[in-house]
């Protein structure tokens, strides 16, 4: 035999050396996606951004509390300045035609039926419920994560089942090819199980695409910029040699197994729901901060006392046309008499969103609830299906086995070795996306409770 051929049957038939061998690695944990996702999603960024205004915004409302002290000046030309006549055929000039002050004023609003203490007060817990809303923006984004990252997991579960699917149809194919020149099958039976390879390369292709759509997904929301070509990924653990006749992997994609994700977030489960949610604490500062803000609208309606305090150097003195140095100290009290209902209304309109709020928090109260025990409902669920698919999944199995050993003594069709197949291969698919919709899950479970 010539042995320099050999070389040349290990990659027809996808030795170590073909598709994924020479591929560039994905390799992305759950851990890493999350924290990458955190530290670059525009709308938690966008969140914090609105937070951090709101926070200055309140520190200006505090500083409105304390007096003002501010440089004031002022320049002023007369044409005509009045004259006092001392005797006859003379007068004197009462001014001047340039008038001027300069100098420091201290303004402060003593007593207003605390109105910008409540304006400060609305600030502050506009800033808290901006600040929860961050933290709901953060918990979202970890949730959809985590989420796109089951769902690349499951992609790359399928892509794995898939090829060990097509090599089993290409093993029975080549089987099937010898038996019939040996004459102990029929061309019938060559042409179904060529059937069968078609069918699963055209499925093994439709998982490795969905497998790209899902790293997109992924990659999208932790801001990341993929080192390979995603186009034609494959799973960098499927066993070698990998299946013939299919196209090169562009990149080997490394991500979790289902299994050690299920015990990373398996204390989930347990968890207990938060009722100091993120997004129930925002909507309801939102209505507390709405409230007090109708406070302090309502509050300008009653008299306000100030004090000012002032020292100048001005110019003229009267008719000494000099500069001089002037000392005041003034109070003043002003309250709106109408002016076309105006703040009422202005109040009015806090307080209805203040309601409004409320009742957001109603609903998100109720919405939280509903997911949770949906989430609490699925997952018991899909814990039976779990002990079922694994027990079909094994007993399908042994019924594949079986049925191809009966097909080569001749008491089955091949037609029966194709169904066996197909249902051992959609008992494990099934067990696998199992496993993937217990994490969706647990993920909802985790992003609704107190620990998250």
């Amino acid at each position: 035999m010539n042995l320099s051929i050999i070389p040349a049957l290990i990659l027809a038939l996808g030795g170590p050396s073909s598709a994924a061998a020479a591929a560039p690695e994905v390799r992305m944990s759950l851990s890493s996606s999350v924290s990458s996702a955190l530290a670059d999603a525009p709308s938690l960024k966008a969140a914090l951004a609105e937070a951090a205004a709101a926070a200055s915004r309140a520190d200006g409302r505090w500083g409105a509390l304390w007096p003002r002290l501010s440089v004031e000046s002022s320049y002023r030309f007369a044409s005509e300045v009045p004259e006092l006549s001392v005797l006859p055929g003379s007068s004197r000039a009462l001014g001047d035609h340039h008038n001027y002050s300069l100098g420091p004023t201290l303004d402060w609003t003593v007593w207003d039926f605390s109105a910008r203490r409540r304006a400060w007060q609305s600030a502050a817990l506009s800033e808290s419920s901006l600040s929860q809303e961050a933290r709901s923006a953060a918990r979202q984004t970890r949730l959809r994560t985590r989420q796109a990252y089951f769902q690349a997991q499951l992609a790359v579960e399928q892509v794995r089942l898939l090829g060990d699917s097509l090599k089993l149809a290409q093993s029975q194919h080549a089987d099937v090819e010898k038996r019939r020149e040996a004459g102990a099958s029929s061309r019938l039976d060559s042409l179904q199980a060529h059937q069968e390879v078609l069918l699963r390369l055209r499925q093994f292709r439709q998982a490795r695409s969905d497998l790209a759509a899902a790293l997109r997904d992924l990659y999208a929301l932790t801001g990341g910029q993929p080192k390979a070509d995603l186009s034609l990924p494959l799973d960098g653990r499927m066993p070698q040699p990998l299946p013939a006749d299919i196209e090169p992997a562009s990149a080997s994609v490394l991500l979790d197994p289902l299994e050690d994700s299920l015990k990373e977030l398996s204390s989930a489960g347990a968890a207990v729901l938060d009722e100091a949610h993120p997004e129930l604490a925002a909507l309801a500062d939102a209505a507390r901060s709405e409230r007090l803000a109708a406070g302090g609208v309502r509050s300008s309606l009653w008299p306000r006392l100030g004090v000012t305090a002032r020292t100048s150097l001005d110019y003229p003195n009267g008719p000494v046309l000099e500069d001089f140095h002037q000392n005041t100290v003034g109070v003043s009290a002003s309250m709106p008499l109408f002016e076309f209902g105006r703040t009422r209304r202005e109040a009015e309109s806090h307080e209805r969103r203040a309601k409004a709020a409320d009742e957001r928090a109603e609903a998100a109260r109720r919405s939280l609830d509903r997911d949770w025990w949906k989430a609490q409902d699925q997952l018991l669920g899909l814990k039976a299906q779990k002990e079922l698919c694994l027990k079909a999944a094994a007993e399908a199995r042994e019924a594949a086995g079986l049925t191809y050993e009966s097909y080569k003594a001749g008491r089955v069709t091949f037609i029966e070795v194709q169904s066996a197949n197909l249902r051992e291969l959609e008992a494990l698919v099934q067990t696998a996306r199992t496993d993937a919709q217990t994490l969706m899950q647990l993920a909802v479970l985790a992003s609704l409770s107190e620990k998250e």
